[in-house]
C-alpha cells in the first residue's frame, strides 16, 4: 500500500486474515480503508481483500475471517446454515456474504451489550422498514433466534457448529431449494464418502483402488439411512416452519452430484416437471465405465455439465477422457447435451435445452412444487 510519497517506498505489507487496530496500527488502517485494500466488517475487525478481486473471493475471504472472529472473541451462539456447511467441508450454491450464528432466546428479550454504537451507521430507529431490512441483511453476522439442543452441537476448529444432521435438516427448512439441495447433496456426499477421492490398498503381491462407486451399494444404503433419519427428524417438526419443503429437498437429495451445477440442473428438472434424471449415471463397456453427470438410461439420453473446475489440474487428460466418454455413450445410441454453469445459472435457457434433449413424453411429470425457488413460485402463480 503505497503513501505516494515517492515511488521508490515499499508498500507496508498487510495480512490477508483478520486484522486488528493492534497488529497494524491505526495509520495504516486508515489509509488501508481509504485506499480500497482494507474492508471493516465489524468493529475493530478489517479483511485484506484486493480491489480487483471477484465477488465470490471478497465473501469468501469475510466470511473466513468473520468465523476467525467469532473463534478469537469468544462470541456466543452456534455456527449455522450455509457458515456450518462450509464448516463441515460442504458446498454452497453461493459463497455466503454473512456468518450465521444462532443465538437462544431470552426470557426478558434480547439485549444489545454496552457497546458504543458506530457513528457511521444511523440508528434503526431512523431508518424505515425498507431500508431497515437492507441494512440488517447487508451485516457481516446474521443472528437467528432459536434454541438448538447440545446433542446437535459439535466443535470444529474450537468453534461452536451443528451437527451435520442438523446442519442438513435447518438448510433444508430454512434456505431457497436451490441453495438448500445443493448444500444438503453436499454434506449427503460427505457423509456417506461418496466424494473420497481414489485411495490405493496395497497388499504384497497386488496393488486394489479402492474406488467410491465401487462402493455404491454401501454408499446408497448409509445415504438412505441418513435420509431416514432426517425425515424422522422433520415428523417432530410437523407445522414449523419450512418442512414441507425441507421433504421435498430431502427426498430428492443424493450423495452422487459433483457439482453444485450438476444439482441445479437435476433440480431444474424436478421443478419443472422432467423425468428425474440420475445422477452419475454409469456405462460399462468391454475395458472400463463411464458415467454421465446425468442421464436417463431408457430414453438413451445424458446431460453433462462442463465448466473450469473439471479442467484445473490436468486439462489435455480430462478433455482427452471427455472425448472418449462422449463418443462411448454416442456408440451405444447416446444423445449428449453439454451445459455450462451460465446456462444451469439461466433458467429459462436450461429447461429450453432439456425439452430439447428429451422428448415430449419425459417432460409431462408432475413438478415437485416443493422444490421452486420464490421466484420460479411467483411465475408459476402469475
Amino acid at each position: 500500500m503505497s503513501n505516494g510519497a515517492t515511488p521508490t517506498n515499499e508498500s507496508p505489507v498487510i495480512p490477508t486474515a483478520l486484522i486488528r487496530r493492534s497488529i497494524v496500527g491505526r495509520n495504516l488502517l486508515e489509509s488501508g480503508v481509504r485506499s480500497g485494500q482494507l474492508t471493516q466488517i465489524r468493529r475493530d475487525a478489517y479483511v485484506h481483500v484486493p480491489p480487483d478481486a471477484a465477488g465470490w473471493e471478497r465473501q469468501t475471504a469475510m466470511h473466513a475471517v468473520m468465523l476467525e472472529t467469532v473463534r478469537t472473541d469468544e462470541l456466543s451462539g452456534v455456527v449455522v446454515l450455509e457458515s456450518a456447511v462450509l464448516m463441515h467441508g460442504g458446498t454452497t450454491w453461493h459463497a455466503p456474504d454473512a456468518l450465521h450464528l444462532a443465538v437462544p432466546f431470552h426470557v426478558h428479550g434480547l439485549r444489545r451489550p454496552p457497546t458504543r454504537r458506530d457513528p457511521t451507521r444511523p440508528p434503526s430507529r431512523d431508518l424505515g422498514p425498507l431500508d431497515r431490512r437492507r441494512a440488517l441483511a447487508s451485516r457481516a453476522l446474521h443472528r437467528h433466534h432459536f434454541q438448538i439442543p447440545d446433542t446437535d452441537v459439535i466443535t470444529i476448529g474450537g468453534i461452536r457448529v451443528t451437527g451435520l444432521e442438523r446442519t442438513i435438516e435447518d438448510c433444508a427448512r430454512f434456505l431457497q431449494p436451490d441453495a438448500a439441495l445443493v448444500a444438503v447433496d453436499s454434506l449427503m456426499a460427505i457423509a456417506t464418502g461418496a466424494l473420497a477421492p481414489p485411495t490405493d490398498t496395497k497388499q504384497p503381491g497386488c496393488r486394489t483402488i479402492n474406488r467410491p462407486w465401487d462402493r455404491a451399494a454401501e454408499i446408497n444404503r448409509e445415504a438412505s439411512a441418513l435420509r431416514t433419519r432426517i425425515m424422522d427428524r422433520l415428523s417432530r417438526r410437523r407445522g414449523e416452519r419450512g418442512v414441507r419443503r425441507a421433504r421435498a429437498v430431502i427426498e430428492a437429495a443424493t450423495p452422487w452430484s459433483q457439482s453444485p451445477y450438476e444439482t441445479e440442473l437435476r433440480r431444474i428438472c424436478l421443478a419443472n416437471g422432467i423425468t428425474a434424471p440420475t445422477p452419475q449415471m454409469p456405462l460399462h463397456t468391454e475395458t472400463t465405465t463411464f458415467f454421465a453427470d446425468l442421464g436417463w438410461k431408457n430414453l438413451r439420453r445424458a446431460a453433462e455439465v462442463d465448466g473450469l473446475i473439471k479442467l484445473r489440474n490436468d486439462p489435455d487428460a480430462v478433455r482427452a477422457r471427455q472425448a472418449a466418454r462422449d463418443d462411448a455413450f454416442i456408440d451405444q445410441g447416446f444423445e449428449i447435451a453439454h451445459f455450462s454453469p451460465d446456462e444451469v445459472r439461466d433458467t429459462d435457457r436450461a429447461l429450453e435445452r432439456l425439452r430439447a434433449l428429451l422428448p415430449r413424453t419425459a417432460c409431462e411429470s408432475r413438478p415437485v412444487s416443493g422444490l421452486r425457488t420464490k421466484r420460479e413460485r411467483t411465475r408459476a402463480a402469475e
